[in-house]
């Protein structure tokens, strides 16, 4: 007896089922992109976190050289220039540095103002693309605090010694971030003090408000510093340690931990 193999259609996916899958698929996508925003999220503070202290070391390696910290606005050698441009060599930024000291006013040559410094800025701004503010001048997201690198009301140049942050270099804010497009302005790193609402720094003196949280470019006040999401502002220490000053601190305690010397104690909500 010969028997025939049964022959059987293959039977495809019904309508019904098709759709049932893709529903699955958009619910998996839809758990999944949350999840996956919070590691990018996550990854860019770490990286700005790093910026940060790449700036606060730098800050001390100039210390070892001067015995001071670098002004926001000082002059050495015949050279006027930003806090950032004085750092440059301390970033691994020694040719720009070079090129920039060719002028007494290193902001006037195009390629040291436009230049993009990758330690200047952070991957969670989105205000400057390309890391340009405006026109041809380069951004920097971490302003410095006026009330140590500078006077309030005196001076752009503290020529502030280490030893003479008598409050405790842990206890007072250097850097802080900021957009690097803000409003009608900017946070540029190589501008000067002839307007200074677009220089790379805020004046507690001028505005004492704590950093926005994670305000519309429209309505970010270049006065003061942002932070860039919910968790907070993340914020360089004079002694190069970082960390994040979370919403709802005081008004007080944020100007006291931006006064080197005044002798107030910091709130519980540091």
């Amino acid at each position: 007896m010969r028997f025939s193999p049964l022959s059987k259609t293959p039977r495809g996916f019904t309508l019904i089922e098709l759709l049932v899958v893709i529903a699955i698929i958009a619910i998996l996508i839809g758990l999944l992109l949350p999840a996956v925003q919070k590691v990018r999220e996550a990854a860019a503070r770490t990286q700005s976190q790093n910026n940060v202290k790449q700036l606060g070391i730098a800050c001390h390696s100039y210390h070892d050289i001067y015995n001071r910290l670098p002004g926001q606005w000082s002059t050495e050698g015949g050279v006027t220039a930003s806090l950032h441009f004085w750092l440059l060599p301390y970033v691994e930024q020694n040719a720009l540095f070079t090129l920039g000291l060719t002028n007494s006013n290193p902001h006037n040559i195009v390629a040291v103002r436009s230049a993009v410094i990758k330690t200047f800025i952070s991957p969670l701004d989105t205000t400057s693309p390309g890391g340009i503010s405006t026109g041809d001048w380069a951004a920097s997201n971490y302003a410095n605090n006026h009330g140590l690198f500078g006077s309030p009301g005196v001076s752009w140049d503290a020529k502030r010694a280490l030893i003479s942050i008598t409050d405790g270099t842990s206890n007072t804010i250097a850097f802080a971030e900021k957009y690097g497009r803000c409003g009608g302005n900017g946070s540029l790193w190589a501008h000067g003090n002839w307007n200074w609402p677009w220089m790379s720094i805020w004046a507690i003196n001028v505005n004492g408000n704590p950093p926005q949280s994670q305000p519309t470019q429209a309505a970010c006040d270049p006065q003061t510093v942002q932070a860039f999401t919910a968790a907070g502002c993340t914020v360089g220490l004079a002694d190069a340690s970082v960390r994040t000053v979370r919403p709802g601190i005081s008004a007080a305690t944020w100007q006291n931990a931006c006064y080197p010397t005044d002798g107030n104690v910091l709130g519980s909500d540091w």
